[in-house]
């Protein structure tokens, strides 16, 4: 008889514990996620804070949440799982009444990309294990942005030595006064600082000095998705147009840094929007140029060789520089045509396609996964 009222007893509780957890379990419970940074590099740490707080009499011994992010975001191994690119990560919490509890997560950004920790479901069970309930919290999400890594490397040598001169322009706006180009008669209009004293007393009449207008001319970097001939819609060598997007950040920086105008088109889109930039320089150009980078997909749009002839067609006046996995016959064709542009493979060219501004670039090594 006394094992029957036990049994009772203990039916009882469990289905009173069951019931309570079931009408109360998720009122007054409130999960949140946030970064300790919103913008990173590539390498860098941040921390991923969880909040969880229980604002209700009734309390809960057994608590899991279960998020959702990429794998380049690297947890720690043991309370998270890697399933090809994406990354399941979970924690356990007991919560007294009226209990709040931070747990902060160490987070190693292992790849340039912007990034959401989302999709987070609590799961809550009662002391004895009867039953299970589960919740999503959609508005439970923390974003990070990774830039890219720039590279210790400087613009090449075979870089046209106009980056560091200037053009002349074939007509005089705004002429620059340090780029004198010869005399002639003066004009009404013309300034009366310009007046060569020394060719008026000599000619006998007013002469003025007459200058070129000039302009600084700009890089423009060209980065080819693809990095194989069999490429598509998507490229195929990840780790390799990872390799590239480092050079063009490096390339970028060291060109925008020396104050140079810079400009970046890609073939591909980002948004439904063609990735190119306008013509910008100094740091704020380099932020910006990095964070595109990092919003950079794998997708390809449209033939590489056709987006380097028409930039060629309508920036004249920039230097190109192209890099690429995929050196093919038409770019190499082109690069010997205009001396102006040069190729930066992350691939080893034949010898016999060895050109003063043809290079090879070794990618970096590869980098170690989570």
């Amino acid at each position: 008889m006394i094992l029957l009222l036990l049994l009772l007893l203990l039916g009882g509780v469990l289905s009173l514990s069951a019931g309570l957890l079931r009408r109360f379990g998720f009122s007054a419970l409130t999960y949140t996620l946030s970064f300790s940074e919103e913008e990173v590099t590539e390498g860098d740490t941040v921390y991923l804070t969880e909040t969880i707080c229980s604002a209700k009499l009734l309390p809960l011994p057994w608590v899991k949440a279960e998020l959702t992010t990429a794998s380049a975001l690297q947890f720690a191994s043991g309370h998270s799982s890697v399933s090809e690119e994406t990354r399941f990560v979970s924690s356990f919490f007991s919560l007294r009444p009226y209990r709040k509890i931070e747990r902060r997560w160490k987070v190693i950004c292992t790849q340039r990309g912007e990034y959401t920790v989302s999709h987070a479901v609590l799961i809550l069970s009662d002391l004895f294990g009867a039953g299970e309930l589960s919740q999503a919290y959609p508005d439970a999400a923390a974003s990070v942005r990774v830039l890219p890594a720039v590279r210790e490397l400087s613009l090449p040598d075979t870089v046209p030595e106009q980056l560091t001169g200037e053009l002349i322009r074939p007509r005089s706006l705004m002429p620059d006064r340090l780029a004198f180009c010869g005399i002639r008669p003066y004009a009404d209009g013309d300034p009366l600082r310009d007046i060569c004293w020394s060719a008026t007393a000599r000619m006998g009449s007013p002469m003025i000095r007459q200058f070129h207008e000039t302009i600084s001319p700009g890089v423009t970097v060209l980065f080819n998705v693809q990095t194989r001939e069999t490429d598509r819609e998507q490229t195929s060598d990840r780790r390799l147009c990872e390799a590239g997007i480092r050079l063009c950040a490096s390339v970028l920086h060291d060109a925008a840094m020396r104050r140079i105008p810079v400009r970046f088109c890609a073939n591909t889109e980002i948004g439904g929007q063609a990735a190119e930039t306008l013509p910008d320089t100094g740091a704020g150009a380099v932020l910006r140029l990095r964070r595109l980078l990092a919003a950079l997909p794998y997708t390809i749009s449209g033939r590489f060789s056709e987006l380097v002839r028409q930039v060629c067609q309508h920036d004249p006046a920039s230097s190109l520089i192209v890099i690429t996995a995929l050196p093919d016959a038409e770019l190499l064709s082109f690069a010997a045509a205009e001396p102006r542009l040069t190729v930066l493979s992350l691939r080893r060219l034949p010898r016999e396609c060895s050109r003063r501004n043809v290079l090879f670039v070794p990618p970096e090594p590869e980098r170690s996964s989570a």
